[in-house]
């Protein structure tokens, strides 16, 4: 059967066809980069208990310091890596996350961090791996004030082998250093600070002069745990830093979901953490990471473990993403990927959506939030 066309094909109509077709593919690439949820996630609007804060508590920025209560609705992920060699097509080879500048492309991560934004995240804490240049803090605000996503600067070194100079100083030295960069580069949080599975005396000193900076200031913290499961390495972080005079509801023991389960079967390593009050950080979830190979069910297994134990208030989330090849331009959901990937995870195993709320919106809320100090 043949179907006439009611209007003529004309040059011009094709034109205006080929015009709109074109539009209509600009929209839809536009789509598929933002995400296609346009109402947001239920655990977003849920109405969660309410949270109480410090007086005169903020959470420090990149722009400027805001009450707790003024980070808008939506997630914080509290360890990922914004500085890195983020480009499309990604890098033929290594790439991920470095110092320097933040992304070859700073227009492209701006859309990444809108996209974010549109996901449902609000805020990200970007990690550092070792002291930042002046240009990646000028350009980390550029990033921050055209994308509306929070960003709150890290600080610190990540673990051992240190720049040289490091060796030579001592536990104050390091500590004024720190103090300096939290100062002029307007640091809202210290780390990742690491260890290695064998913990370096430079390490421990970087560890106490963290815990120095942290008195001085209220800063808060939060570290990298070896990702070749480390139960031991986890608990010499929570001793030092406990020793040292921190506060335990300003401390991240970090990359807590790289425990095996066949390590801490019933997860007695995280379940210690939080005993003593400090934040569990399950910070490596939604993406294959390339240091531990742990299936998600299993990681959704430890943290359903963590939540009957009554530890909800206790777990922060994020990915610790580092990988060019899985921003959105790419084939990845990019820092989205918590969620987007794991989240429906945790609620397709029977997670609802006002323990996701807690998680997700206000325990990094309590974690960052600390009352300034003079010094």
């Amino acid at each position: 059967m043949t179907i006439k066309s009611a209007m003529p094909l004309t040059r011009r109509r094709a034109i205006g066809l080929l015009g709109t077709a074109a539009g209509y593919a600009v929209v839809n690439m536009r789509q598929q980069l933002v995400g296609s949820a346009q109402a947001g996630p239920s655990w977003l609007s849920v109405r969660a208990d309410p949270v109480t804060f410090p007086q005169r508590a903020v959470i420090r920025t990149i722009l400027k310091d805001l009450p707790p209560a003024g980070m808008g609705t939506g997630a914080t992920m509290i360890h990922e890596h914004l500085t890195g060699n983020y480009t499309t097509p990604p890098p033929e080879r290594g790439g991920g996350a470095g110092q320097g500048r933040v992304v070859d492309d700073v227009d492209l991560m701006v859309e990444e961090m809108r996209s974010t934004r549109h996901d449902g995240v609000h805020c990200i804490v970007d990690s550092a791996l070792g002291r930042r240049s002046k240009e990646n803090v000028e350009e980390m605000r550029a990033l921050s004030s055209r994308s509306n996503m929070h960003i709150v600067l890290g600080g610190g070194y990540y673990r051992a082998p240190y720049p040289p100079d490091v060796a030579k100083m001592t536990d104050d030295q390091l500590a004024e250093q720190f103090y300096q960069d939290a100062v002029e580069q307007r640091w809202g949080a210290i780390g990742e600070i690491g260890t290695s599975l064998e913990t370096h005396p430079d390490e421990r000193k970087v560890m106490r002069a963290v815990a120095k900076l942290h008195v001085r200031t209220g800063l808060p913290i939060f570290t990298h745990n070896p990702h070749e499961s480390c139960p031991k390495c986890a608990l010499e972080q929570l001793d030092l830093y406990q020793k040292n005079g921190v506060n335990m509801a300003n401390l991240c023991i970090g990359h807590l979901s790289t425990v095996k389960l066949d390590d801490d079967p019933r997860g007695e390593t995280l379940k210690e953490v939080a005993k003593r009050g400090a934040f569990i950080g399950f910070d490596t979830v939604g993406h294959r990471m390339t240091q531990s190979h742990i299936p998600e069910v299993q990681k959704v297994k430890m943290f359903k473990m963590m939540l009957e134990a009554g530890y909800a208030k206790n777990l922060l989330l994020s990915g610790d993403f580092a990988q060019p090849d899985n921003i959105k331009a790419n084939w990845g959901n990019g820092f989205s990927s918590v969620v987007l990937q794991f989240v429906p995870k945790l609620s397709y195993a029977g997670v609802d959506d006002r323990t996701l709320h807690t998680i997700l919106v206000d325990n990094p809320r309590r974690f960052l939030s600390f009352v300034p100090k003079t010094s």
